[in-house]
């Protein structure tokens, strides 16, 4: 079968423990490069996987085998990488966030069109397997109407300035960085525009120039109302989804294991969630109030790089489109402001 040459840019955490063992997992691809500044790096991915390595981006774009780039370098550098790789006639994937702003979102649309290219955004959490296990009972209708999401991931501690990721000029912060996941899997869940958007932020810790706590409202044209809470403020944690519909709710504690494994460097799209973090779901019924636990459909992260592949070789409708994560970067952006100004931002996204 005809394969896919899949070149990493950026071997750090997401370079090494994410992307490249879910493209080598992906039957399609083959994972035959890696660029990196860093020849430590560069050394490493070739123990790690025998692949050919390069010390900057305009190298790799000169070998013509590279068919498919992935972008796993700080959320700063996506969009001017993205166009770069684009004109040079290659297909790309970026970690998320796709990009800071929508002007460069639509810049790196504007330039796989031109070419034309696939450009994808790594959203893995629409496999995570507590929002499957939530999309299924409201697909099964065991909430009725949807009134109120809250989506959390909360934790206790400060990251360390020095990080990318503690950055703002890098596009830092818990709220962008899980953010966009948590955005992400609500476009998902909520079939209508999103009218307004709140957000409050707080900034606890003077050595960071990005927030440590973030709690936004997004209101939805059907009335969904959509809390996203992200920060490291939480000695106590709270639930991963605490959902609320006309005719019943949902809870449910705890984070996908997936990458927990990827750390372990164990690729499974079947892993068992703690029994004790199984949803609970009470239910209103004619015949009175109905209670049961949920066994956590399993996540499939691998899933997002097998579509990847079979778009390229046979056509499969793409996943996750940029269009689709666009609306992501246009919610941040109304969040960021929102919390800059202390208004509501009436939006269309």
């Amino acid at each position: 079968m005809e394969t896919i040459r899949t070149a990493i840019i950026g071997y750090g955490y997401a370079g090494k423990v994410l992307h490249a063992q879910l493209v080598r997992a992906a039957k399609g691809l083959e994972l035959y490069a890696v660029a990196s500044r860093d020849p430590a790096r560069r050394q490493q991915a070739a123990a790690d996987y025998g692949v050919r390595t390069f010390e900057s981006v305009t190298e790799l774009l000169r070998d013509d085998s590279v068919q498919l780039v992935v972008l796993a370098t700080p959320h700063d550098t996506h969009a001017e990488l993205a166009v770069q790789c684009l004109e040079a006639g290659r297909h790309v994937v970026t970690d998320k966030i796709m990009c800071l702003t929508t002007a460069e979102a639509d810049a790196m649309i504007a330039a796989a069109k031109r070419n034309p290219r696939l450009l994808s955004i790594f959203h893995n959490r629409r496999w995570d397997g507590d929002f499957l296990t939530l999309r299924k009972a409201v697909a099964d209708g065991l909430l009725g109407e949807l009134l109120v999401v809250e989506a959390a991931v909360v934790g206790f501690g400060t990251p360390n300035p020095e990080r990318w990721r503690a950055q703002r000029q890098h596009g830092g912060g818990t709220f962008r960085d899980w953010g966009a996941h948590l955005l992400d899997q609500a476009l998902q869940l909520i079939d209508a525009e999103v009218v307004s958007v709140y957000c409050d932020m707080l900034y606890t810790e003077p050595r960071l120039d990005v927030e440590t706590a973030a709690r936004c409202l997004f209101t939805f044209g059907n009335g969904v109302r959509y809390v996203v809470e992200t920060g490291g403020i939480s000695a106590l944690s709270r639930p991963r989804w605490y959902v609320r519909g006309r005719t019943g709710a949902f809870l449910k504690e705890g984070l996908d294991p997936q990458e927990t494994a990827l750390r372990n460097g164990q690729v499974d799209a079947n892993l068992p969630q703690a029994p004790e973090h199984r949803a609970r779901v009470v239910c209103n019924t004619p015949n009175g109030r109905k209670e049961q636990t949920l066994e956590t459909i399993p996540g499939n992260w691998p899933a997002y790089y097998q579509n990847i592949a079979d778009h390229l070789l046979r056509g499969a409708e793409l996943a996750v489109t940029a269009a689709q994560v666009r609306r992501v970067v246009a919610l941040i952006e109304a969040a960021t402001e929102s919390a800059q100004t202390g208004r509501v931002i009436a939006t269309s996204i």
